[in-house]
């Protein structure tokens, strides 16, 4: 969990940008979503001259504009309620209250990353200022507070952390060994480049997924990779940099390590993408199961983007988006089509309904005779009165039954065993590579001895 901050003067051009409303032609599942917003509403303009009205109210703030971005790590895929949880107890460790001050969030979705930006009125409705000194500090020491008290990934590299036996709460961290140190050289210059290439190869490997793509990613490093490959896989690795040339051995990174790095990314990334379609599937069925309660409760025109978007799913005409994942609409367009014939078929019932029970309530008594057929009359007046009483006005009422949702479960069923058949394979590789490895020490033990 990573929050970046900075202040300014300007609220309009703040909300302008989370709101990407520079960008015009982005796609629509790319498009950010308003996550929550305290005492503004409207258009960007409007919400900034509500904010800026509450700004005026305290005449020493000279940058009453907040703006915080929280990212959270690319496989670390958390439902909204925790992500929100999370971030609103970072920012209540630097004592901003979300019903004090006036504020935006708003989810970005044209990254693989999730991230969230917030635009804070520092001014709050009391007219007093959030106080915004050090908030790099205190944010980095709120995020790591954060991320052992909810769980969460922990984030290297920061350079104050949180220490509840500390004196003020905090310590800063001890700066780590220079890294152009690793490789002791007689001159610099191989010493650096070693480094270079170690230092590259290292950021390559926490992402690369698939071996073919190493020379190609490290070429944007300007550092020329040659691979060699067996029956087996990889066998050899150089590289060139800076007119001089490596093997894998001398820089640190054997062929082997590379590809033990390529299959725990790709064991990560599988079991990412079925916790995703395993979320995408039941959030699917969670709108639906939404939609069909809004029918039921007599509502003939559901809002259907709502409820998908409730779910975090994007409802467009021909699929839905989930977490860079989609899948065909074409189920949800039919159903959308059987639900319009069981609202109209149903509110002719209930005009029909309503028009008899009008009429019933407005029939009157008739007029009782003296003496022929009275006792006739009678009778139907009371009759009559009896089934005014005992009239209940209708109401309109849908009903849908649950065998005519749409089904995605062998669409996802599919694409989940396929996933996890992948994963058995790398990690039944994986626990053969360690057997293998235990073998070989155990015959080593064995020769010592003897």
């Amino acid at each position: 969990m990573i929050a970046f901050s900075n202040t300014g003067t300007g609220f309009k051009g703040a909300i302008s940008y989370v709101l990407k409303e520079h960008e015009k032609h982005l796609p629509f599942h790319k498009k950010p979503i308003v996550i929550e917003q305290n005492n503004v509403w409207g258009t960007s303009s409007e919400i900034a001259k509500q904010m800026r009205f509450i700004a005026d109210s305290n005449s020493k703030s000279s940058r009453p504009v907040l703006h915080i971005a929280f990212s959270f790590h690319k496989d670390e895929k958390l439902p909204l309620e925790k992500s929100l949880q999370a971030m609103h107890l970072a920012l209540k460790e630097i004592n901003f209250h979300k019903e004090k001050n006036q504020y935006l969030l708003v989810k970005h979705n044209d990254t693989d990353v999730e991230h969230y930006h917030w635009v804070i009125n520092k001014v709050d409705l009391e007219a007093r200022n959030l106080d915004t000194s050090y908030i790099k500090n205190r944010l980095q020491v709120a995020c790591d507070k954060v991320e052992k008290l909810l769980h969460l990934r922990y984030t290297q590299g920061r350079t104050i952390i949180y220490d509840p036996e500390a004196e003020k709460g905090y310590r800063f961290t001890k700066k780590e060994t220079p890294k152009n140190k690793i490789f002791q050289e007689k001159t610099a210059n191989i010493s650096d480049t070693k480094q270079f290439i170690y230092d590259q190869l290292q950021k390559v490997l926490s992402y690369l997924r698939n071996i073919t793509n190493l020379d190609k990613e490290l070429s944007k490093k300007g550092i020329e990779c040659k691979t060699t490959f067996n029956k087996n896989g990889l066998s050899g690795v150089s590289f060139r940099y800076n007119n001089q040339a490596y093997k894998g051995s001398q820089i640190g990174i054997k062929a082997k390590d590379i590809l033990n790095a390529v299959r725990e990314n790709q064991v990560c990334s599988l079991k990412q993408q079925i916790k995703c379609l395993s979320e995408f599937h039941r959030n699917i069925n969670n709108a639906l199961k939404d939609i069909v309660k809004d029918y039921e409760s007599g509502n003939s025109v559901a809002d259907f983007d709502k409820h998908f978007r409730k779910h975090e799913i994007v409802l467009e005409p021909e699929r839905l988006f989930y977490n860079g994942f989609r899948i065909s609409n074409k189920s949800i367009e039919q159903f959308k089509k059987t639900a319009d014939t069981l609202v109209s078929g149903a509110i002719k019932d209930f005009e029909y309904q309503k028009h008899y029970y009008n009429t019933l309530m407005q029939k009157q008594p008739k007029e009782v005779p003296l003496f022929f057929g009275r006792e006739k009359i009678l009778t139907q007046n009371k009759r009559l009165l009896k089934e005014q009483q005992n009239a209940v006005e209708p109401q309109l009422k849908i009903k849908i039954s649950r065998s005519q949702l749409p089904d995605f479960s062998s669409a996802f069923r599919k694409t989940i065993k396929e996933h996890k058949e992948k994963l058995a394979e790398l990690t039944g590789t994986e626990n053969k590579n360690l057997k293998t490895v235990a073998v070989e020490k155990q015959q080593k033990i064995k020769r010592k001895i003897y």
